[in-house]
């Protein structure tokens, strides 16, 4: 949580997105966002490669110009890539907080910031009543939001864990990806994420009972 002590955000959700985020962000560009990408429900028009990862900048104060914002507006989290731009909203909880009009300020206030050809994404984190994509209207154009929660990007990162742990002969690089996949899910853990592991995806043990010990469970019925 390096970011918001230095940030001095210690409240709501600050500390979670900051904990789970600045370390997601040190894996390599195009593992974050893979992981970041598979995690949104309806992702399948997010583009594969957004190109090298150029800056992140959390709780940056954008100019809330045509914004209902007296002073600045302040998304959680803004990342640029070479070819794509991308803002996070993110929220503690898992089903409430996000509302459109707190995505339509801080859509606006990119586009005061920034070229209106620029290509960009919204990402809501938590807070979502339906992991159904929305659109928002935004200088006459429509706005896709893209959804996520924190429990999917949980089970993202563990994927990938599992897609690693398969590798027979590991080099140093990805022995270091899988120290540093171990440090975002304790991030999840400590801020009471954790991932279940279902019962169909569980390993299958094929168990023996042998005839002795169903002829003294049936003496017990007699």
């Amino acid at each position: 949580m390096l970011h918001s002590t230095y940030f001095h955000k210690e409240t709501y959700e600050d500390p979670k997105t900051s904990a789970v985020f600045e370390n997601l962000l040190l894996l390599p560009d195009n593992v974050f966002w893979h992981i970041l990408r598979q995690s949104c429900y309806s992702h399948e028009d997010l583009p594969t490669n957004p190109g090298k990862l150029l800056s992140f900048d959390f709780w940056p104060h954008w100019d809330s110009k045509g914004t209902n914002n007296s002073k600045y507006v302040e998304p959680d989290l803004f990342i640029r890539f070479e070819n794509l731009d991308v803002i996070i909203e993110a929220k503690v909880g898992s089903s409430e907080g996000q509302y459109k009009q707190q995505w339509q300020r801080e859509i606006l206030a990119y586009l005061n910031m920034n070229n209106e050809k620029n290509n960009y994404v919204f990402i809501a984190v938590g807070g979502n009543l339906s992991v159904l994509s929305e659109t928002i209207l935004i200088k006459k154009k429509h706005v896709k939001i893209y959804k996520c929660n924190w429990l999917s990007l949980l089970i993202n990162v563990n994927r990938y864990e599992n897609e690693l742990e398969s590798i027979s002969f590991p080099d140093m690089n990805i022995s270091a990806t899988k120290r540093l996949l171990n440090n975002i899910i304790l991030a999840f853990n400590i801020h009471q994420v954790y991932n279940i592991e279902w019962f169909n995806t569980m390993a299958r043990v094929q168990t023996i009972i042998h005839k002795a010990s169903i002829e003294k469970i049936q003496s017990l019925f007699k």
